[in-house]
């Protein structure tokens, strides 16, 4: 899995996972279990990787479907692509010891302000720029 950079900003900040998708202008909050998978996701891991240490952290399989369902919405609200063969970067990421459903929070409240901020659409060239003449 990958994040969908560079129309996707994240950072993480005491334990929470902010994320902004400068498409549409929603940002989304990440926290307990779902900020230790983002953090498995940002370092590279596969969809296989992450579901294979879910499945070893909580064996009662509690863990599989809640897991396999925000993987699913991180991917429809176009967070991240469920790519083959991102460059994995080494991370340790303790996940908590009791399971709690990873949840996706999102706002859009700021949507039409994120929306009116021309730096999310900047490109190679960065911005400000001057067209090039015709």
């Amino acid at each position: 899995m990958k994040i969908n950079q560079p129309k996707v900003s994240h950072q993480c900040i005491d334990g929470e996972v902010v994320v902004i998708n400068l498409e549409n202008g929603s940002y989304y909050s990440l926290l307990d279990l779902a900020a230790r998978l983002w953090e498995l996701i940002a370092a590279g891991w596969s969809r296989g990787e992450v579901m294979e240490l879910v499945a070893e952290t909580y064996p009662d399989g509690q863990g599989s479907d809640a897991t396999a369902a925000f993987l699913d919405q991180l991917v429809s609200e176009g967070l991240v692509s469920d790519v083959p063969g991102a460059p994995k970067v080494p991370v340790t990421v303790a996940l908590p010891a009791a399971f709690a459903p990873p949840v996706l929070e999102t706002f859009t409240d700021l949507q039409e302000l994120l929306m009116l901020d021309p730096i999310h659409e900047v490109d190679a060239a960065g911005w400000p720029h001057k067209p090039a003449d015709s």
